[in-house]
């Protein structure tokens, strides 16, 4: 029995870590943005509606006590003074969703919810002809003025949920391009061998030589055979590669091969451009 629970409880704890992974899968997959965005909206959004529920309880509580007072015992005065059979079945009918705060909070709700409430509301109003205003009151507060501005208050942190993601963004971009950087400039170091600050030819060939300097530039998804092809690319003329040419032309070649190809016939304009105007 114990081997049993700790291989459930194993189970169990594998289980949650997939579940975990499967979330992040689903959060960071662009293809699930929109629907990810859905389900952290109604998370973000779950004390909202909890408050929400409060403050309809209360609000239909407040009139539940007061239609009590104002409704209920009038309709039962009423009832005692009548004679009519037809009538006083009428009075009894319309009692027993009323007569009593849980039944007439229950009602309220039914009139919240726009729920055929008008069968019943003119058998009140024959009695009590002022009465639609005691309903149509609770429905002005707690269906227009409160859901809209429940609405309000979801659209507002939505839009500062939003607005924060973009500050994160930025900022993960930033910290993002800050390694580049760094990266890019410890590549560019241990290639500069002779600490001039420029590559020449020879030191940019041997970075390609070294199996170390290979990974780096895979990881930069640049193989052996780009060696020459990517030092005329960075080269601006002079037979050199300074420091300015070397993280700008990196720079903007990361990304993938139409990066590179951008660049490089950007690169050949420039050239032919240059050999046309001349010295």
């Amino acid at each position: 029995k114990e081997i049993n629970r700790g291989a459930l409880h194993n189970f169990n704890l594998l289980r949650t870590v997939r579940l975990a992974r499967s979330v992040r899968v689903f959060r960071e997959v662009p293809a699930f943005r929109e629907a990810w965005r859905l389900i952290r909206g109604l998370a973000d959004s779950a004390r909202t509606l909890f408050w929400t529920c409060t403050v309809i309880f209360f609000v239909t509580y407040a009139f539940a006590v007061l239609g009590i007072a104002v409704i209920v015992e009038p309709m039962k005065s009423i009832r005692a003074d009548l004679t009519n059979s037809a009538d006083n079945q009428r009075i009894d009918e319309t009692l027993v969703i009323l007569d009593g705060l849980d039944k007439f909070m229950f009602t309220l709700i039914q009139v919240l919810c726009q729920d055929s409430f008008h069968a019943f509301l003119r058998e009140i109003v024959h009695f009590l002809p002022w009465s639609w205003t005691f309903f149509y009151a609770y429905i002005a507060i707690a269906c227009f003025v409160l859901m809209n501005l429940v609405t309000a208050i979801i659209v507002e942190n939505a839009m500062e949920q939003s607005n924060l993601d973009h500050v994160l963004l930025d900022a993960e971009n930033s910290a993002k391009e800050k390694r580049e950087m760094k990266n890019l400039n410890n590549l560019f170091n241990a290639m500069d061998q002779d600490a001039s600050g420029t590559l020449s030819w020879d030191e940019f060939q041997l970075s390609f030589a070294d199996a170390d300097m290979r990974k780096r530039w895979r990881v930069l998804d640049f193989q052996p055979e780009d060696c020459k092809e990517l030092f005329n690319l960075l080269d601006g003329g002079d037979g050199e590669i300074e420091t300015a040419e070397f993280f700008e032309g990196l720079s903007r070649m990361k990304g993938g091969a139409q990066a590179k190809d951008v660049f490089r016939l950007q690169k050949t304009l420039n050239k032919f451009i240059d050999s046309a105007i001349g010295p």
